[in-house]
């Protein structure tokens, strides 16, 4: 495959990686990022693949500036409760894909989600309670509010 030309400048390109570093909101993450760069004005190309580097760790800003969950956090926490990812979506919520999803960096989790994995990983004996139920709508306020 010939190397392709600069689409700014027309110059050679060479395969290189480099640090990026991409910014949000005042934070600010590097990474190193592969592709195509121009020898003389430093512009690059990259594919998919190789955009998902970047789209990862600009997702992973969003995340801390939102005050959620990062993936790996969320991933650690489903595996800490023994719970599949259809599980956790059966029992937390968020949708049947929603933990491949949160997990993967695709989307991130609602700060309500946030908060029960944080209380179930703090008190991992609740799963087996909410395993237990079934239906919300059938719970009485005397059962709901009854002592421990």
């Amino acid at each position: 495959m010939d190397k392709p030309r600069c689409p700014i400048d027309g110059a050679p390109m060479h395969r290189d990686e480099r640090p990026v570093t991409l910014s949000y909101r005042g934070l600010e993450e590097t990474v190193i990022l592969p592709g195509w760069y121009c020898s003389e004005c430093g512009e690059s190309v990259h594919n998919g693949e190789e955009m998902k580097i970047s789209d990862r760790a600009l997702r992973n800003l969003k995340a801390k500036d939102s005050g959620v969950f990062l993936p790996e956090t969320i991933r650690a926490i489903r595996t800490h409760l023994k719970l599949s990812q259809v599980r956790a979506s059966e029992l937390i919520g968020g949708g049947p894909r929603s933990f491949q999803k949160y997990e993967s960096g695709e989307i991130a989790p609602s700060q309500a989600i946030c908060r029960m994995l944080y209380l179930l990983a703090k008190h991992p004996e609740m799963i087996q309670e909410l395993q237990a139920l079934h239906s919300f709508s059938d719970i009485s306020d005397e059962e709901l509010f009854a002592a421990g």
